[in-house]
């Protein structure tokens, strides 16, 4: 027997629900199920006779010899023997798969819980691990419960309908884990399963692919049910939920519900396999998607408001140690989103002021349109310097065209004389030939 313990494939989740299943199908058999009659045993042992008193099989046996050879039997005995069930009021028969007595809803799932003996339930639960480690591993536990249930129950109440008008019942979860071991055909034939193969006592490990390993307890199943001259029993009920999860493996695949990165039966058979198919790619972009997110998050968020206290402290100093270029650099990344931000009139003052005496106009230039644009006070003052710059630089049509901006009115009479010797010395210039600079 291959015994399954672990597997290659993809998987995305703890198997929160598989490891809840098992230990509730453990508590059910230990609590419920010792001490209960197999339902697969059609054996009598009580029989009623017409008075109404109990007889064991032994004791009929024992009238039966004592029957004449020649034309004796039962109805010579002159009893009324009719069979009696030795489990009538145990009500933990109500929590299998009864036949013949209606439709019992509850049953199609308590009897998924409930084990003949010891053996039913352990190789029960290495294969429920097994598959339900993979699948729970890429559906999430709470879409493998309703699929591992759901899938059972239908099973249940199928096999209710089907034996109707006969008598008897059955227990397990082989029926469920069937329907599982369809799934992992659909969703990922291409990886394998960690098996364990017991010669007398010495264990052989090895990997298994799906597929084949499938296919082996399959093709088992088939051997032993068409000896059986195709009966109803174990193996057709394994082969019921074989054939019931192949329709919801193929269905959650192509509608999407599950990501099996192309390890699917669908890529395997286009030739589309792991990050080459179509949906391995999706899966992969979704991953990168991922990791940046989390790489993002994982950087420590810093408070903005709190650097640029720390920023705006380090310009003051800079102009207090005399190092305008810093100061200056260092308020641009202030102001980097919002120019001006930070700027106090006194600053500029003074970084104007250093810049012009130093002859450093290109600097001086952007420091005196900046306090033009953000404060009221010296503005006319620092309009005409940012105009005498201009010209002793030689641009005197950009200075017109600043001039023609500007109006006269807001003006005194010798802001507008001051203004007015200005132009006639860019008009000079303008007709000296000068070539403009940019």
């Amino acid at each position: 027997m291959l015994i399954p313990y672990s597997t290659d494939a993809p998987i995305y989740h703890y198997p929160i629900a598989t490891v809840t299943f098992i230990v509730i199908n453990i508590a059910f058999f230990f609590s419920l199920c010792v001490g209960l009659s197999s339902p697969s045993s059609n054996e009598v042992d009580l029989f009623e006779d017409a008075d109404g008193n109990q007889v064991d099989k032994f004791e009929i046996l024992q009238k039966l010899n004592q029957l004449p050879e020649e034309g004796g039997n039962l109805d010579r005995l002159e009893l009324e023997l009719k069979p009696v069930n030795s489990d009538d009021g145990d009500w933990r028969q109500e929590l299998l798969l009864q036949y013949g007595k209606g439709l019992r809803p509850w049953q199609w799932l308590t009897c998924l819980f409930m084990h003949a003996d010891l053996g039913h339930l352990i190789g029960n639960m290495i294969f429920l691990w097994s598959f339900g480690l993979l699948l729970e591993g890429k559906l999430g536990w709470w879409m493998f419960s309703l699929v591992y249930l759901g899938m059972g129950a239908f099973q249940s109440m199928a096999e209710q309908l089907l034996m109707l008008f006969a008598s008897g019942s059955s227990l397990g979860a082989s029926g469920a884990i069937f329907s599982l071991m369809a799934l992992v055909v659909i969703f990922a034939p291409l990886n394998s399963f960690e098996t364990v193969l017991f010669i007398t006592i010495r264990p052989f490990f090895f990997e298994t692919p799906n597929l084949m390993f499938c296919s082996f307890y399959i093709g088992m199943n088939l051997i032993f049910f068409f000896m059986s001259g195709a009966s109803y029993g174990t193996e057709a009920l394994h082969l019921i939920g074989f054939i019931v999860g192949l329709p919801v493996g193929w269905f959650m695949l192509t509608r999407g519900y599950v990501d099996c990165e192309g390890f699917d039966i669908i890529s395997h058979f286009t030739d589309k396999k792991g990050i080459d198919s179509k949906v391995g790619k999706k899966q992969l972009k979704e991953r990168e998607a991922n990791r940046e997110s989390k790489a993002t998050a994982a950087i420590p968020k810093i408070d903005q408001s709190q650097v640029r206290a720390t920023m705006v402290g380090q310009v003051e100093q800079a102009i207090n140690d005399g190092n305008f270029d810093l100061a200056v650099a260092l308020q641009n990344k202030i102001s980097l989103n919002n120019p001006g931000v930070g700027w106090s009139q006194k600053q500029l003052i003074a970084a104007i002021q250093h810049y012009v005496k130093v002859k450093q106009f290109a600097k001086a230039e952007p420091l005196l349109q900046l306090h033009i644009e953000l404060f009221e006070e010296y503005r006319f003052q620092l309009q005409l310097k940012l105009l005498k710059l201009w010209l002793h630089e030689q641009r005197p049509r950009h200075a017109c065209r600043y001039i023609q901006g500007l109006n006269p009115a807001l003006l005194d009479a010798t802001q507008q004389d001051e203004l007015k010797k200005l132009v006639d010395y860019a008009k000079k210039q303008i007709q000296s030939g000068v070539l403009e600079t940019l």
